[in-house]
């Protein structure tokens, strides 16, 4: 980790340990392959909330650059907005320049792109599907620049949201089709109240700046407000920006997962 991150985690040691409740926390940064399991029960052995957090801190401070990014983009996710904004100006910023590293041949850029969009990492069993994958990251630089979308189709569990990470798992489609970086939003089957956390976070990761300090939008309809003038102050290269859609159908509509 480098010295920044280190130093602003530090800084701000004390009131991540007082308020950060690890469990979700921790499910994020297992999911993101920078904490294991044993690191993990470590952790929630520990016995009170205090000490949890605290030793979850210790473990980070260890780490790399990557693991900063984690957590911090767990924080967001679970809703510590406050507390991800004390880490914010400790964010590692890495070139895109960065050769490739140990994992799989991805760039540091890539990894790192994609742990702050909250893209998931590879599943521990893997299986390369080279020609479906190719054949999304053709449909994406196809659109090129244009508003589109590329939707994934099939059965629940046959891996289309494994097939879309991975299809934008490349340096090159990422600075050609996703210059501004990617937002990963799980929606799947909500309610409203589900549904309205999902457009908060979402807020949140397009506000990191705070140009809009007033407080969360209270409903979906002003979520929707909120995200319409964020796209179009803030982030106007993202109203032409390429979209991968993961859709499930039911089986006796769809037998096999195709494009």
């Amino acid at each position: 980790m480098d010295a920044k991150a280190r130093n602003c985690l530090l800084q701000h040691r004390e009131a991540l340990e007082k308020d950060i409740k690890t469990s979700y926390i921790m499910d994020h940064m297992i999911s993101d392959g920078v904490l294991t399991v044993s690191e993990e029960e470590k952790v929630k052995n520990q016995p009170t909330q205090h000490q949890r957090a605290a030793m979850l801190v210790k473990l980070i401070l260890k780490k790399d650059n990557y693991s900063y990014i984690s957590f911090y983009n767990a924080l967001l996710h679970e809703g510590y907005k406050d507390l991800a904004a004390l880490l914010h100006s400790g964010i590692p910023v890495l070139s895109s320049s960065s050769g490739k590293d140990s994992n799989g041949g991805i760039t540091s850029y890539v990894r790192t792109v994609l742990c702050e969009g909250g893209v998931p990492q590879r599943p521990v069993v893997f299986v390369t599907r080279k020609k479906l994958v190719n054949a999304i990251q053709q449909k994406l630089f196809k659109l090129n620049g244009d508003p589109g979308w590329v939707t994934i189709y099939g059965m629940a569990g046959c891996g289309k949201s494994v097939l879309a990470a991975e299809a934008v798992r490349d340096h090159s489609l990422l600075e050609g089709c996703f210059p501004g970086g990617v937002h990963w939003v799980s929606v799947g089957k909500q309610d409203k109240s589900g549904l309205l956390i999902k457009l908060q976070n979402l807020c949140t990761r397009l506000d990191q700046d705070e140009s809009f300090p007033q407080r969360l939008p209270l409903n979906i309809e002003e979520a929707k407000d909120r995200l319409r003038i964020l796209m179009l102050r803030k982030h106007p290269r993202y109203r032409w920006s390429n979209v991968v859609g993961v859709l499930d159908l039911p089986a006796n509509i769809l037998k096999t997962s195709c494009l």
